[in-house]
């Protein structure tokens, strides 16, 4: 960020760059004015099991073939983001001293009950459910920017 002389910034991350919004926010505090992390996860629990279970296999499988195929490799290191990451420990959460909107789905791939975690651990968060599913952002732009707009500009 300072190459581009930018001191600080609003970060918006989704799924996994929600995951490395509240990574980069724990490791950068100083770089951030407001983080708004989407459907994001402190761990691979907090993705529902019908959802993580495939991807649990189709991981395995892929790195099977990721030593004969490019192709499979590329895609066990995509996979391997969802069966890996993140690991961040609830309780430095509480570090993050920014404005912070956490926002999902109400039938969101993370558990509800995940998210709300995150949320009531970021002092001066704000929680926001949007009726749809992990990709309300594609699905629901008008009220997911409504929303992000809103936080942005303190209402």
């Amino acid at each position: 960020m300072l190459e581009h002389d930018i001191k600080k910034a609003n970060i918006l991350g989704f799924s996994d760059g929600g995951n490395i919004a509240l990574k980069f926010i724990l490791k950068y505090p100083d770089c951030v004015d407001k983080l708004i992390p989407n459907g994001a996860n402190l761990e691979p629990n907090g993705v529902k099991f019908r959802f993580q279970f495939p991807v649990e296999i189709a991981f395995r499988i892929t790195k099977i073939f990721s030593g004969i195929s490019a192709r499979a490799k590329k895609r066990m290191e995509l996979l391997g983001l969802m069966v890996n990451d993140p690991f961040i420990e609830i309780h430095e959460l509480k570090n993050i001293a920014v404005p912070t909107l956490v926002i999902a789905g109400t039938n969101d791939m993370i558990h509800e009950s995940h998210t709300k975690l995150i949320a009531n651990s970021i002092p001066n968060s704000k929680l926001v459910f949007i009726k749809g599913d992990h990709f309300i952002a594609n699905k629901k732009p008008e009220e997911f920017n409504l929303a992000v707009n809103n936080f942005l500009q303190g209402k």
